[in-house]
């Protein structure tokens, strides 16, 4: 199925006879038989269906309590479809960004299965939402879950964030020129000569430091007529270069040796001249503390990486579950406040061509409207100017909004 594809649920009233459930099977013959929604048909109208979408009526219906009740579900079982469509599509595109190829499949009564063959064969879930709890109960409870998800998959995820922040934070600037790189990351054991003599890269002592230097290629010569005179205690002829790190720019790397008490004014003329001076001290067991750092967080972000994947996948399902037995719900309180008691109707699920709605509307029409009541008459002179009125039961939704890479 597409992103955007569009879904109808659609319901008519059977007779309030026993035996209505062949009632039921005519409708969907009758349906699947139509010109515009019959498989194979060269005016067929519609990319899936038309299923039975089973929504318990008869003797195994849902309970409401009285009909005050039922006029009070329609508003909260309608706010409640949409806070769950914005929860389940910000998850859909939050676990497309954790994995672009991402398997969105529904579980559910022990089955994964994708979204198509999940609808397909949509039940009411017993375990999960007893029919001997009332539409409210279960409502209340559905919604309890769904925001309990959704809390704990921002949660999940602004700690998988801190973890890449600390990762990014420490990650080398592969690629990048001299003066955008960590020194920890050019100046490392493998290039830098420490010997534990007078010749080293680095000397550290109580009055003696190193300090390190980023030059340009057009700027080298300047800097060795003036760095020993730039300010007080440079050690003379102390400049020294470090051989093979220049970059792609022909930005090099030194080191000049002075005196702890000069360094900061060592840096300050530099910066006033145009020359990169960097606050770094060499330490051999500093980047070996950084690396194992770096390892340590790699694997932790992996880790986290899977763990939210896992929570994601998990969390959409069980929306997407609690989503359809919303439709159920709303389908079977609009059922009973139009075709009135008891609970008997007919609802099915399609979906419509994008540019043939208006021809799976009048099929829709032609075939479930021959039961629109009195009431129905009533429902549809009192409906809002803006909002469409049809001869049936009609709910639409949109499983998959988020555009894939």
């Amino acid at each position: 199925m597409s992103v955007g594809q569009e879904f109808l649920i659609v319901a008519a009233g059977c007779s309030k006879k026993q035996g209505f459930n062949s009632e039921k099977e005519s409708y969907l013959a009758a349906l699947s038989s139509h010109p515009a929604l019959a498989a194979g048909s060269r005016s067929r109208a519609v990319v899936d269906g038309p299923w039975k979408f089973d929504v318990p009526d008869g003797d195994k219906s849902l309970i409401f309590g009285s009909f005050d009740n039922l006029i009070r579900l329609t508003d909260d079982l309608q706010k409640a479809d949409s806070q769950v469509d914005g929860i389940l599509h910000r998850l859909e595109r939050q676990y497309l960004e954790l994995d672009p190829r991402a398997d969105f499949k529904v579980k559910s009564q022990r089955q994964d299965r994708p979204f198509l063959e999940y609808l397909r064969n949509w039940q009411w879930d017993e375990a999960k939402y007893p029919k001997t709890r009332s539409i409210l109960d279960n409502l209340t409870l559905l919604m309890s879950v769904v925001n309990k998800l959704d809390e704990e998959a921002r949660n999940k995820t602004a700690q998988y964030n801190e973890y890449k922040t600390q990762k990014g934070n420490l990650a080398k600037k592969e690629g990048a020129t001299l003066p955008n790189r960590d020194s920890v990351d050019v100046l490392t054991p493998d290039t830098v000569r420490m010997l534990g003599s007078a010749d080293d890269d680095f000397i550290y002592t109580d009055h003696l430091t190193t300090v390190v230097v980023i030059l340009t290629r057009s700027t080298e010569q300047d800097f060795l007529k003036v760095y020993e005179t730039m300010t007080e205690n440079v050690v003379p002829m102390s400049a020294r270069k470090f051989k093979g790190l220049d970059d792609k720019d022909g930005n090099s790397i030194w080191r000049v040796v002075m005196f702890r008490s000069a360094a900061d004014g060592f840096k300050r003329q530099c910066r006033e001249k145009k020359f990169i001076a960097r606050d770094f001290e060499y330490s051999e067991e500093g980047y070996k503390r950084l690396k194992t750092q770096r390892e340590h967080l790699e694997d932790a972000v992996k880790r986290q990486h899977e763990l939210v994947r896992g929570l994601y996948q998990a969390a959409w399902s069980d929306a997407m579950v609690a989503w359809m037995h919303i439709k159920a719900m709303r389908v079977f309180v609009e059922s009973v406040l139009r075709f009135g008691m008891p609970p008997r109707f007919a609802s099915f699920v399609l979906s419509p061509k994008g540019s043939a709605v208006p021809a799976v509307r009048k099929a829709l029409a032609d075939t479930l409207g021959k039961e629109s009541s009195a009431f129905s008459d009533k429902m549809a002179e009192a409906q809002d100017d803006a909002e469409e009125y049809f001869p049936y039961v009609s709910l639409s939704f949109t499983p998959f909004n988020v555009q894939r890479a």
